[in-house]
C-alpha cells in the first residue's frame, strides 16, 4: 500500500468487506479495528471476540516486541507469524495511508499459508483493495455515498452518507435487497430496474441517473455508478457510489432555460413580444419555400399615424403603451392566419399564409384600421392613434421575396400620402409611382455628387422699420432634367433615402462660399439662418468642419425644430450646441409653438431667436383671438431672452395684423420671395445695407 493516496478512516469496514484474502487493520497499539471475513476465519475468533482483540494475542512472543517497535518507528514491511491451532500463518505488516494524524497498519497474509488457502484470491484482493481505496477518496472529496451488493447473500450495505442522500439518516446500514426500489420515483422506476437487471445479468458496469423520493416527499436527482467485481469463489459483488446531483440538474435546467430565453429574445421584439426581423424572415422563407403555384399569400405593412407626436407630447411611456396595445390587437385579429412582426419604430409587418380574395382583404384592412383607432388607456390618460396599411399579394412562391415586401412598403407610402388611416394595394399605378420616385432618389444621389444642391435666400425684415436684418437659406435642387426644385419636391425622398445630412452639409458650404464672395465684394450682410437636421447636428465631424471653414467674416446661425430636443439624445445635443456657440454659430428655434413642449424646449436650448410656427400665423387674418396666442408666445420668448421672428407674412393683411404683436422680425412672400445669392447681394447693395448694431 506504500504510495497509495490517503484512505478515509470511515471507509475501513467497507474496504475490509471487499477483500477475499486474510487481512486486518490495526492501530498503533496493535488493537484490531477492522478485518476481512477470511481473517476472522483463520484467527478462529468470533466477531465479538475480534472487536476486543489485540494482535499481540495472536503472535508468538518474539514477534510481539518487533511488532511494537515497528508500529512505533518502522517503515516498509515487517513479517510476523500468527500462531493458530490450524498452524502458523505468515503475515506482513505495513503502514496504511489514512487521513488524519493517528497511524494505522495493514496486516495481510503471505507465504505458503496464504497460498494454500487463498492462492487464487491474492491478486484479486490486492486489486480490490487499491480500487476501493481510490473509490473512498472520491467519496470523501465529493460527498458520495457508497453501497455494496452481494448477489450470493442478497446483502446490501449502505454507508452513512448514502443514507443521508436518500433522507434516511440513522436507519440501519444493512438494507434488504428490494428496499431500494421503493425509493425510486415512479416515472423512473421501470427503466431503472430494467437497466439494473441487465447489468446484473451481464456483470457489466452500472451508470444511471434517476430520481428518488425522500420520506418527506422531496424529489432529488441521484447519479449511481457501480462496477461488478468478480471473485474466484462466489458470484462477486457490485460496488458503487451514489451522488446527489440535484443541484447539477437545477443548474443545467437554469442554463437551458436561459438559453431558451436568449433564443426567444433573439427572435422576438423586447417591447411587444412580436416576432422580430430574424424570426419573421425565418418563417416567411419557410412558408414561401413550401408554397404551391396556386397558393396565395399577402404581406401587409402597417405604420402608425403621427406616432412621433404621441412620444413628443405624452412621453415615451405612453408611446410604448400604444405599441404594446397595437401589437395585442393585431395578434388577436390575425390569429393563426399569419405572423405579425414589429419591423422597428412604429411599423408592423403581417404575413398572411393563406390570403383570401381582394374583397376579404379590404374588409380585413378596414377591421385593422378600426380596431387600432380605439382609444389606448395609460397612466390615467386616453389616446387615439390611426394606422395606414400597404398590401402586396403573391400567387405562388415569390421569385424575389424582398421585392414583395418592398411592394407592400411602396403601397404603404402611397396610402400615407393620400391621407392617414387608409390602406392601399400595390398595383400598376403604385409601381409606376415607385419607379418614378426611385429614379428621382437616384438622380438626387447623383446630384449631390455633382454639386447640384444650392440654396435661395429669403430676407428677414425689422418689424418696425422693415430694414433687412437677417435672411434664411432655403435649400433648392438645381436638377438638369427637372429644373429648380423646392424642398417639398425632393426632401421627403431625401429623408427616406437617408440623404438629409448630406444635403445640409452642401447647404452649409454653399452659404459659407456665398458669404465669402459677398465679403470679397466689400458687401455687408446679415446673419444667414439655415436649417440643420438632427442627423447632421449629431453626426460625426460637424464641429470640426465648422471650426475648419468658419472665418471672422462669416455670420451663420442654425435653425432647429423644437421637437428635436424631446428625445433621449438631449444631453449630447446640448453639448454639441454649446461647442457650436463657442465657434460663433448662433442657435435658433424653428416652428416655435407647434408642440406642447415649446416652453421646455425654449428653456432647455436657450436660443438666440425663435421663429413662430407659420400654422399659428395663418389664422390671424380671420380670427382676432389668434393674435392673443401670438402675443403670449412672444412674451414667453422674451422672458427667456430670445428675439422673435414671425414667418408666414403672405399678404398685406398679415402685415397689417402683425403690427399688434411685439416681435423683432418678419419673413414671408408679402415682403420678398427667396432668391439666388447674386440677387440677394444686389438687393443688399441697392438697399444700402449696413450691418446693424
Amino acid at each position: 500500500m506504500t504510495g497509495s493516496a490517503p484512505l478515509p478512516r470511515a471507509a475501513f469496514d467497507t474496504l475490509m468487506r471487499s477483500l477475499a484474502c486474510p487481512a486486518a487493520i490495526i492501530d498503533a497499539d496493535g488493537a484490531v479495528v477492522s478485518w476481512s471475513d477470511s481473517f476472522a476465519d483463520i484467527a478462529g475468533a468470533t466477531l465479538d471476540a475480534l472487536r476486543s482483540t489485540n494482535i499481540d494475542a495472536l503472535l508468538n512472543p518474539q514477534d510481539t516486541t518487533a511488532l511494537h517497535h515497528h508500529l512505533a518507528n518502522g517503515t516498509g514491511a515487517l513479517d510476523i507469524t500468527l500462531l493458530r491451532a490450524r498452524g502458523p500463518v505468515p503475515m506482513s505488516v505495513s503502514a496504511l495511508p489514512v487521513d488524519g494524524d493517528a497511524p494505522f497498519f495493514l496486516c495481510q497474509a503471505t507465504g505458503a499459508a496464504a497460498t494454500a488457502q487463498h492462492q487464487d484470491d491474492a491478486e484479486q484482493d490486492l486489486h480490490i483493495l487499491r480500487t476501493t481505496n481510490t473509490l473512498k477518496l472520491a467519496v470523501e472529496a465529493s460527498g458520495m455515498g457508497i453501497w455494496e451488493y452481494t448477489p450470493d447473500t442478497g446483502q446490501v450495505h449502505w454507508d452513512d452518507r448514502l443514507l443521508e442522500i436518500y433522507g434516511r439518516a440513522g436507519e440501519p446500514n444493512m438494507r434488504s435487497e428490494d428496499l431500494w426500489e421503493t425509493y425510486i420515483h415512479p416515472d423512473d422506476l421501470e427503466a431503472t430496474l430494467a437497466y439494473a437487471n441487465e447489468c446484473r445479468r451481464t456483470n457489466s458496469d452500472f451508470c444511471r441517473d434517476f430520481r428518488i423520493i425522500r420520506p418527506d416527499g422531496e424529489v432529488r436527482h441521484v447519479r449511481s455508478v457501480a462496477r461488478f467485481v468478480p471473485a474466484p469463489k462466489g458470484a462477486g459483488k457490485l460496488i458503487g457510489v451514489n451522488i446527489d446531483v440535484t443541484e447539477d440538474y437545477a443548474r443545467t435546467e437554469e442554463l437551458e432555460r436561459a438559453q431558451r430565453q436568449l433564443e426567444y429574445d433573439s427572435r422576438h421584439d423586447a417591447l411587444t413580444g412580436l416576432a422580430n426581423r430574424r424570426k419573421f424572415d425565418e418563417v416567411s422563407t419557410a412558408h414561401f419555400d413550401a408554397m404551391a403555384r396556386t397558393d396565395r399569400s399577402a404581406v401587409m405593412h402597417l405604420d402608425l399615424d403621427l406616432f412621433k407626436q404621441i412620444n413628443d407630447t405624452l412621453g415615451h411611456g405612453f408611446g410604448d403603451a400604444v405599441l404594446e396595445t397595437t401589437a395585442q390587437r393585431l395578434v388577436k385579429i390575425i390569429g393563426e392566419r399569419g405572423i405579425v412582426s414589429r419591423a422597428g419604430g412604429d411599423e408592423f409587418v403581417i404575413l398572411l399564409f393563406d390570403a383570401p380574395g381582394r374583397a376579404e382583404l379590404e374588409s380585413l384592412c378596414e377591421t385593422l384600421i378600426s380596431r387600432c383607432q380605439q382609444p389606448v388607456h395609460h397612466d390615467g390618460q386616453n389616446c387615439t392613434v390611426g394606422v395606414s396599411i400597404g398590401v402586396a399579394i403573391t400567387l405562388g412562391p415569390p421569385r424575389n421575396p424582398s421585392k414583395l415586401f418592398a411592394n407592400a412598403d411602396a403601397a404603404l407610402y402611397t396610402a400615407k400620402e393620400q391621407g392617414r388611416s387608409r390602406f392601399r394595394f400595390f398595383d400598376a399605378e403604385v409601381r409606376t409611382r415607385t419607379e418614378r420616385e426611385t429614379t428621382l432618389r437616384q438622380d438626387l444621389v447623383d446630384g449631390l455628387v455633382r454639386g447640384e444642391i444650392t440654396c435661395h435666400f429669403q430676407p428677414q425684415y425689422d418689424a418696425e422699420t422693415l430694414d433687412i436684418i437677417g435672411t434664411e437659406a432655403l435649400v433648392r435642387w438645381n436638377s438638369p432634367s427637372r429644373g429648380i426644385l423646392s424642398p417639398a419636391d425632393f426632401m421627403p425622398h431625401a429623408r427616406k433615402a437617408g440623404l438629409v445630412a448630406r444635403i445640409d452639409a452642401q447647404v452649409f458650404r454653399h452659404v459659407i462660399a456665398a458669404q465669402s464672395r459677398w465679403a470679397a465684394q466689400g458687401l455687408n450682410f446679415p446673419v444667414v439662418a439655415l436649417n440643420i437636421s438632427m442627423e447632421r447636428l449629431l453626426g460625426d465631424g460637424l464641429v470640426e468642419e465648422v471650426r475648419w471653414l468658419l472665418q471672422d467674416h462669416h455670420r451663420i446661425s442654425f435653425e432647429l425644430l423644437e421637437t428635436a430636443f424631446l428625445d433621449e439624445s438631449e444631453p449630447k445635443l446640448l453639448r454639441r450646441l454649446d461647442r457650436l456657440r463657442q465657434l460663433g454659430i448662433g442657435i435658433e428655434l424653428d416652428d416655435f409653438g407647434s408642440g406642447h413642449s415649446s416652453v421646455v424646449a425654449l428653456q432647455t436650448v436657450r436660443p438666440d431667436r425663435v421663429k413662430i410656427d407659420q400654422r399659428l400665423v395663418d389664422p390671424i387674418c380671420t380670427d382676432p383671438n389668434q393674435l392673443l396666442v401670438l402675443q403670449s408666445l412672444t412674451k414667453i420668448a422674451r422672458l427667456n431672452g430670445a428675439q422673435v421672428i414671425v414667418e408666414g407674412m403672405e399678404t398685406g393683411i398679415h402685415l397689417a395684423a402683425i403690427r399688434n404683436v411685439d416681435c423683432d422680425a418678419l419673413q414671408g412672400f408679402a415682403l420678398t420671395y427667396p432668391m439666388p445669392s447674386d440677387e440677394f447681394a444686389a438687393l443688399l447693395r441697392d438697399s444700402g445695407y449696413c450691418v446693424a448694431n
